[in-house]
């Protein structure tokens, strides 16, 4: 698909009747030559932030001298900031990349700007151009645009071009292969948790706020409920931040967030895209898949809509003997509808999404009739219905950016459980269903201000209000009988004040430090049989973080930071609960990090940390089914982790990524029974190999990848009585993609070796203290997708 230009912000101050006339001089004045003549060859270290285009080709013409053209006036868009180019062109092709234009020198020290024709837009870029540009990738996760080899943190950038999967439209799945230090609780899609590097804590599905927080675009999506699982469809990247996030993301962020950032209306160029797509995977049967994307200018550059949908059929691979065959077939449906108004220097984006997400049934194992079987039983279906609207306005206000954002995202998770062994004690006789049914709502409003042109001092501050809620029951039913086992209530309310600052001491060294100071108002209500429980408490907590970021030499970047982050506690409803509250968990974590690239063709990136966690909540599951949450100790995690990317060859890209880490219990809560200490669901090793070779082939441009992932050992629970290990296992993958500017053909092998390995040893928390349960990985599939841009 084309990469799609920035927002357009045009001059409010210039009149109808002279708007022509005013851009055209304005354009003349922007491109003439403002400083003395050197040849564009010359050597420079070019800095420019992100601003219109005319302001970036001012500051450009100031440093290098040069002069830069324009048949017509000035297109107005928004460039992308300029980090330690080294020569007016290396600085116009970063200021300009995805802009949807180009420019060509025509001289020693002048350049002409030109629109990129459409099909050259859609062809894929080198890997050479690529790696190169890889110092100088955007992010957004810190809530600023910043270059990433300028950011003392580590981040993972994903492209979707590192998504795909032969069901057509990938997922978290599709994430976690690509990211070593990411995990997932493998219970189903839109039921699963995430967790990054080594903070493992509740892979049963508790009621405690998640250790990650996901977000799309500048929305929160989750406080305690789990992954959405987004389909990941007419994205621009997934930023993922590793490691607490306290100051900027608050309560929840312990682990570190992961953003889906899609791609954003184009108010110049109408297109359209189509994408279809079949598979087939083994002991299963077919998939199939289709998606739209439809974008739309509405008013002369200065608006625009882009809309979105998809659907997909999913073949299942799990049989119920003597029931039905590949039940755990899975329907997805959903899309998005953006408007971008831009009709001065003020940005507002309006968005939508929903998405609907059944399985008809789950997808673990447990007796002795093979990898992908098991006894017959009760279907256990589930649900996961998702919607999401956003609201967000950018503009200056006094020489600084103001950004405000308001956004609403709701939930409601249903499963099933075949119950039948517990019935006696869930007050049932006979075949038993459990239905769990799950109501998530997180409304955020966050308000913050910025220095866009500060050269030795970058700070945001902000407020920020966030209220979520979740309401569940938990009901058990046989042919004659229905009786409410759970109902649970919490609403939380949460005010903060943020900031963060980094300091530039010189053109190498810079420091910076933030803080949140956050208020909480937590409900928490529940009855369980004819006992009702109540606690409200509000607490008043803060967060910090401190970083140092050295250029050591070019190409060359050396950090440290520290960090804290928090998550309140709660109440448990249910008597057999080892506690009835359980106290806020903390974590204190310290990193140290480097980013090396070496001629344009080898880049390195290292993160060495250590992380002490303080009264670390974790799943307990009690005799009844139910899950609680208790606090299980104090644990220290350290390791370390990178990623290498090379090109041996100019069409030839080697990514490699692992993880090595030590996530234990150091000091257990008093009267806690704990066999293996390692911190539940996190491996100690994980590691992704890929490799990607560019190719010209009768007109088309092809890119062919082979890669493999594995996973190391790891273990269900704390609790000896309940705790599974699961082995370590590898997966192989592997994808061609052709595109010829307008249409594009995409093979692609899930699971080439047919690996059957247990990823998770959990499917069902009423039959699993019966019989030993394995969720096997989805076997082979090969799908084939085409697409057909208009």
């Amino acid at each position: 698909m084309a990469t799609q230009p920035p927002a357009i912000s045009p001059k409010s101050w210039l009149s109808t009747r002279g708007r022509w006339t005013a851009a055209f001089a304005w354009s003349l004045v922007a491109v003439s030559v403002l400083a003395w003549p050197q040849p564009a060859i010359a050597a420079y270290s070019i800095v420019i932030p992100a601003g219109t285009l005319a302001q970036s080709l001012r500051s450009l013409s100031s440093q290098t001298g040069v002069s830069v053209g324009f048949a017509g006036s000035l297109p107005n868009i928004r460039t992308k900031a300029v980090h330690g180019a080294r020569s007016a062109a290396e600085a116009l092709s970063q200021m300009l990349a995805g802009s949807g234009y180009r420019a060509i020198a025509t001289g020693q020290s002048s350049f002409r700007l030109e629109r990129v024709p459409k099909a050259e837009r859609l062809e894929p870029p080198s890997p050479r151009d690529t790696n190169m540009e890889a110092a100088h990738i955007v992010v957004t996760a810190l809530k600023r645009r910043a270059s990433l080899f300028s950011l003392p943190a580590t981040i993972a950038i994903i492209k979707p071009d590192d998504l795909q999967s032969a069901s057509g439209i990938g997922g978290s799945d599709t994430l976690d292969r690509e990211l070593p230090s990411l995990s997932t609780s493998d219970v189903g899609a839109g039921r699963n948790r995430l967790f990054l590097r080594g903070i493992g804590d509740g892979p049963l599905g508790g009621y405690n706020q998640s250790s990650v927080a996901i977000l799309m675009d500048e929305a929160r999506l989750t406080y305690d409920a789990p992954d959405p699982d987004w389909a990941l469809v007419d994205i621009d990247r997934v930023e993922v931040l590793e490691g607490p996030q306290g100051p900027l993301y608050g309560t929840g962020a312990i682990g570190g967030i992961v953003k889906i950032v899609t791609r954003q209306p184009d108010l110049v160029e109408t297109s359209l895209s189509a994408n279809a797509g079949v598979a087939i995977t083994r002991d299963g049967d077919l998939t199939n898949s289709q998606s739209l994307v439809l974008n739309v200018p509405l008013a002369d550059g200065k608006s625009a809509m882009r809309a979105v949908t998809y659907r997909v059929d999913r073949a299942g691979w799990i049989d119920n003997v003597g029931g039905k065959g590949d039940g755990n077939r899975e329907r997805l449906a959903g899309g998005r509808l953006n408007f971008k108004f831009a009709p001065s220097r003020w940005t507002v984006d309006i968005g939508g999404a929903v998405q609907s997400r059944g399985a008809g049934d789950s997808q673990y194992v447990d007796g002795d009739l093979g990898p992908l079987k098991r006894p017959g039983r009760l279907r256990e279906a589930g649900d996961l219905d998702a919607t999401l609207a956003m609201f967000t306005v950018s503009g200056p206000v006094a020489g600084l950016e103001l950004t405000s954002v308001t956004s609403l995202s709701k939930q409601e998770a249903v499963a099933a459980y075949d119950a039948t062994p517990l019935a006696g004690l869930l007050g049932t006789s006979g075949v038993t269903k459990v239905t769990d049914d799950r109501r998530y709502t997180v409304f955020d409003q966050e308000v913050r201000l910025r220095n866009p042109a500060a050269r030795s001092f970058d700070w945001i501050a902000g407020v920020s209000l966030i209220k979520a809620s979740t309401d569940s029951k938990v009901s058990a039913e046989d042919a004659s009988t229905k009786v409410d086992r759970l109902s649970f209530s919490r609403s939380v309310m949460e005010t903060a004040l943020f900031g963060e600052g980094t300091y530039k001491i010189n053109s190498r060294l810079a420091i910076g430090a933030g803080g949140r100071l956050f208020s909480s108002r937590i409900e928490d209500e529940g009855r369980y049989g004819g006992d009702d429980t109540l606690e409200g408490k509000t607490i008043v907590r803060g967060s910090a973080s401190a970083a140092v970021n050295w250029q050591a030499a070019p190409g060359t970047a050396i950090f440290a930071r520290a960090s804290t982050a928090y998550r309140p506690g709660g109440i448990n409803v249910q008597p057999e609960a080892t506690q009835q509250k359980y106290e806020a968990d903390e974590l204190a974590s310290i990193e140290l990090g480097t980013h090396v690239t070496v001629d344009g063709i080898l880049a390195i990136s290292t993160t060495a940390f250590a992380t002490q966690w303080k009264h670390v909540q974790a799943d307990e599951l009690l005799g009844d089914g139910l899950v609680a949450t208790r606090n299980a100790g104090d644990a220290l995690n350290y390791g370390i982790e990178g990623k290498l990317s090379w090109l041996p060859t100019a069409s030839t890209t080697v990514n490699f990524g692992f993880l090595l880490q030590s996530s234990r219990l150091q000091d257990e809560t008093p009267g806690a029974e704990v066999d293996d200490k390692r911190l539940p669901v996190v491996p100690q090793t994980a590691a992704r190999l890929k490799i990607a070779k560019e190719f010209m082939f009768a007109g088309w441009n092809g890119r062919a990848a082979v890669g493999v992932d594995y996973e190391g050992a790891t273990h269900l629970s704390f609790d000896p009585t309940l705790d599974r290990r699961t082995r370590g296992h590898a997966t192989f993958d592997a994808s061609l993609l052709l595109s010829n500017g307008l249409w594009s053909i995409g093979l692609v092998a899930d699971n080439l070796g047919n690996s059957t390995a247990d990823s998770f040893a959990f499917g069902n928390p009423y039959r699993i203290r019966d019989d030993a349960q394995r969720t096997p990985e989805r076997p082979r599939t090969i799908g084939i997708n085409i697409g057909r841009t208009f």
